[in-house]
């Protein structure tokens, strides 16, 4: 089972946790890239949970992932104007948005130890692709501690 780790960036016409809030608000979550949709196209399944860190803000919410992968063209007029950007390649409905209050510095510290990073560099690498698979075990680690629940 795969689960995603999906990374909100500022966009020329809005900042990342503006468009982080956008996607959320409406029950999906954009494609940006075609690599993106590539990745949840091969790894999706009914049980995949998605997890939103949001640069400069931090890990902001948790969510399930309702396949299929969709469409662009399935947006509607207003949506397909509004997401222009986030979704160009296509989105996913998500359900059951949880929220979370993980701040910037707790969460890359919490990245950087679940996902065996050895350096920030490393990691600003990864979460400048826009998405990471993470396993079961990985994203129990990293709910933990974004939640601050013990095992």
């Amino acid at each position: 089972m795969s689960h995603f780790l999906f990374v909100a960036g500022a966009l020329r016409e809005r900042t990342s946790e503006e468009s982080a809030e956008l996607q959320l608000g409406h029950g999906l979550w954009g494609l940006c890239t075609g690599l993106i949709r590539t990745n949840l196209q091969t790894y999706l399944d009914a049980q995949s949970r998605g997890l939103v860190y949001v640069l400069k803000v931090g890990l902001c919410a948790e969510f399930q992932i309702v396949p299929p992968v969709s469409d662009f063209s399935a947006l509607d007029a207003f949506l397909s104007d509004e997401l222009r950007t986030e979704a160009r390649f296509g989105f996913v409905r998500i359900d059951g948005v949880r929220r979370l209050a993980c701040s910037s510095v707790a969460s890359q510290a919490l990245l950087l130890n679940v996902l065996q990073i050895a350096d920030q560099a490393e990691l600003t690498r990864r979460l400048t692709l826009g998405m990471h698979r993470l396993t079961q075990a990985e994203y129990d680690a990293i709910m933990r501690g974004a939640t601050g629940e013990t095992a």
